[in-house]
């Protein structure tokens, strides 16, 4: 916890280190509070198919352990959930999956809450390096202020509920941000390694986390002076540690994992770069994710910050999420998730001018009328910022799913050959139903085709290289369907069908004369 600076007030009091911590600890603890509503419903209200694919790999993982429980599960069964397991693509080292089968062994049982758990309890121990960043930058008050909306954010409390490696990586990025400032002030062998194993392990969570810690680390070392630098060893001590683990990784992954298509597929897309539809589009979707008001004020914050240093550093960070963007042109504009690292960011702006805000306030002579109500309206601000993330918690449940692909699956039977035209890349399916189908690609599958340059046979020759020794033709995303309406006339015109709620099931088996 850094000093105490002389003088300086927390939401106009004037407290001790230990009164510091003790709001610290309040903060935190209602951003726990805010993250267990409605803990137990199913994990289908954000990211669904990253989170199941996470799901999968963790079944399997923890099938194949050797324990009475695993070994109690019916044979094809158990060796269902193993191979579809280690045939889901590794993205990022599975660290989060294996982590959280290690929890199922000790628990005895599977069980989708240990994920999401997780996930909260990283995101929210992410907010107090968060606040011990922001107090360097700005003043007590803007570290309140930043970790407030780094906590409350609707959109970051809904995500950081998810099963995938992000809230962990976030929570990697802002410690090494934390720790950079450390060998930044003060450059010893601990400030070093701290820095360089913590920017690794955020590198090594997700490599994309580069752009974040990478960027903030070369303005420290042009800070720093570059000549003296470059004959600084710990310098290359930093980059060694940080980068290297990943690499290696990602390349055997990439080459000898097989995992070459998952790792660098529709990343980079040029195409992309001249149409003002998709700046627009982004635009909007990191205003869905923060707000344009948060993301304007956070912007001016960079005109707030009281020395130099933090200014080149603060910089950096949004220069390294504007490059990540053109990287990842495609999930840029389509995956909400992938702004999740541009919250920290925000956060440490937007909490320096309200730093200076709060500065000027308590400059004037405010009564104490004057300074309630100003506490007051922070108060609410928070309250609003929950009340709709509860809304978005509550306002939807998910408990049928899990009934409704079971008895999908049953009904189909496991043994069958299967292409389907579903949600979420079959995932559904695959988890409760036991059942794996081959796709039938979606509307936004055949854009990602069209963007990357690959075509497809004309419609007959494709559906029968697809459909060749398929028992079924399952659709559950009738609107899909509807959008395809050659594939909809030809099941309809060629086949038998039997239908549910929400879904048509066609026997390729039997073909109408």
């Amino acid at each position: 916890m850094p000093e105490q600076r002389a003088n300086e007030s927390a939401l106009f009091l004037k407290p001790s280190k230990p009164m510091v911590i003790i709001l610290l600890v309040i903060f935190l603890l209602a951003g726990l509070g805010i993250r267990l509503i409605d803990l137990d419903d199913l994990p289908l209200d954000f990211a669904v198919t990253r989170q199941l694919h996470s799901y999968i790999m963790t079944r399997g993982i923890y099938y194949e352990m050797d324990t009475p429980i695993t070994n109690a599960i019916p044979p094809e069964t158990r060796q269902f959930a193993i191979e579809t397991g280690k045939s889901e693509p590794q993205i990022e080292p599975p660290i989060m999956e294996y982590l959280v089968a290690f929890i199922y062994r000790l628990i005895g049982q599977e069980n989708m809450l240990v994920a999401r758990l997780l996930s909260i309890l990283f995101w929210v121990i992410g907010g107090i390096p968060l606040f011990l960043l922001a107090r360097r930058m700005t003043t007590l008050n803007g570290a309140f202020i930043a970790l407030a909306l780094y906590l409350f954010n609707p959109f970051a409390t809904i995500a950081s509920r998810s099963f995938q490696p992000d809230p962990l990586m976030v929570m990697f990025i802002v410690w090494a941000l934390y720790f950079q400032f450390e060998w930044l002030e003060k450059d010893t062998l601990k400030t070093t390694l701290l820095a360089a194993v913590f920017t690794g392990l955020a590198v090594f969570i997700k490599i994309s986390s580069v752009f974040f810690v990478g960027f903030s680390m070369v303005a420290i070392v042009l800070i720093k002076g570059l000549k003296p630098s470059l004959k600084n060893w710990h310098v290359y001590l930093i980059a060694a540690i940080a980068l290297v683990p990943a690499l290696v990784y990602n390349l055997i992954s990439a080459t000898v994992g097989g995992n070459a298509g998952a790792i660098f597929g529709a990343r980079w897309v040029p195409a992309l770069f001249s149409d003002p539809k998709w700046y627009l589009n982004w635009l909007m979707l990191a205003r869905f994710v923060v707000g344009f008001y948060p993301i304007v004020i956070a912007l001016l914050g960079f005109f707030v910050l009281r020395e130099k240093k933090h200014q080149i550093v603060y910089f950096s960070m949004w220069l390294g999420y504007l490059l990540y963007g053109f990287m990842f042109a495609y999930h840029i504009y389509t995956h909400n998730y992938y702004h999740l690292p541009l919250i920290p960011i925000i956060a440490l702006g937007f909490g320096a001018v309200g730093g200076a805000i709060f500065k000027y306030l308590e400059d004037k002579p405010l009564n104490w009328f004057s300074r309630v109500l100003v506490m007051g309206l922070f108060a609410f601000s928070i309250g609003l910022c929950v009340m709709k993330s509860r809304g978005e918690m509550i306002g939807a449940s998910y408990r049928h799913e899990a009934k409704y692909w079971k008895d999908l699956g049953d009904k189909i039977g496991q043994r069958a050959s299967v292409i389907a035209l579903t949600h979420d890349y079959g995932y559904r399916l695959n988890y409760w139903g036991y059942l794996q189908p081959e796709l039938w690609p979606t509307g936004g599958d055949l854009k990602v085709k069209e963007l990357i340059g690959s075509t497809d046979p004309e419609f007959e020759t494709l559906f029968k290289m697809r459909t060749e020794g398929k028992h079924y033709f399952l659709v559950t995303l009738l609107g899909e369907l509807e959008k395809q309406p050659e594939l909809s006339e030809y099941l309809f015109a060629h086949y038998p069908y039997s239908e549910g709620d929400g879904y048509y099931l066609f026997d390729l088996r039997n073909p109408l004369n």
